[in-house]
């Protein structure tokens, strides 16, 4: 679902963007299918993941 509107949400903004010549600097939460998605994304100009946030899924995975 985050994923879908996502999607819908760049298809609404990129002419917008695109017109006035403008960037986006991206944070995700390390979603490999949205990050994905924003490479192929012209008005992204960089991707940065939520390391605490990836973090927290790892040590939730890893169990002694």
């Amino acid at each position: 679902m985050e994923h879908a509107i996502l999607i819908a949400l760049l298809e609404q903004i990129t002419p917008i963007l695109e017109e006035s010549d403008l960037l986006l600097k991206v944070y995700i939460d390390g979603d490999l299918d949205s990050n994905k998605t924003l490479t192929n994304v012209p008005i992204i100009s960089e991707i940065y993941v939520d390391l605490k946030h990836a973090s927290k899924n790892i040590q939730k995975n890893f169990v002694c």
